[in-house]
This record gives C-alpha cells, sequence and structure tokens, in this order.
C-alpha cells in the first residue's frame, strides 16, 4: 500500500487535474474487471501491468507537482 498523498497542498492546473482524474478512473476500471470471475488469469496479470503504469505516471505527476512547489517556496 502506497502512501496517502496530500494532493490539497498541491497547486495543480486544471489539465493535470483532469489527467490525474482520468487515471484514477481508469484505474478504477481496471480494478472492476480483475475481480470479474470471467476475467482469465492472463488478463488480470495484464490488468496488474497496466495498473502499475498507471500508478508510475501518477507518482511521476506528482514529483514534478511537489517539486515545483518546493521551487516556488524556495527563496
Amino acid at each position: 500500500m502506497s502512501k496517502p498523498i496530500r494532493l490539497y497542498l498541491l497547486d495543480i492546473d486544471p489539465a493535470t487535474e483532469r489527467h490525474l482524474l482520468s487515471l484514477a478512473q481508469r484505474h478504477l476500471k481496471l480494478v472492476l474487471e480483475s475481480g470479474h470471475r470471467r476475467t482469465s488469469s492472463k488478463r488480470r496479470a495484464e490488468i496488474g501491468q497496466e495498473i502499475e503504469a498507471i500508478r508510475a505516471e501518477r507518482d511521476s505527476i506528482i514529483a514534478r507537482l511537489r517539486k515545483e512547489a518546493e521551487m516556488r517556496v524556495a527563496p
């Protein structure tokens, strides 16, 4: 389990906010598909890889936002 991410502390532009939301929506759809009893084990493995890619992209975006926030605060 990853640690909580406090996005409310970050200044997020509308385009990035929409992108993060779309990543979350895709993640949820994949979780639902994975939990379906008719989903094959091969597809479940693919879903796991897709979810990991989504998490990596999300983490990259958040790291960029945090870095931008730190640069605004630094003298």
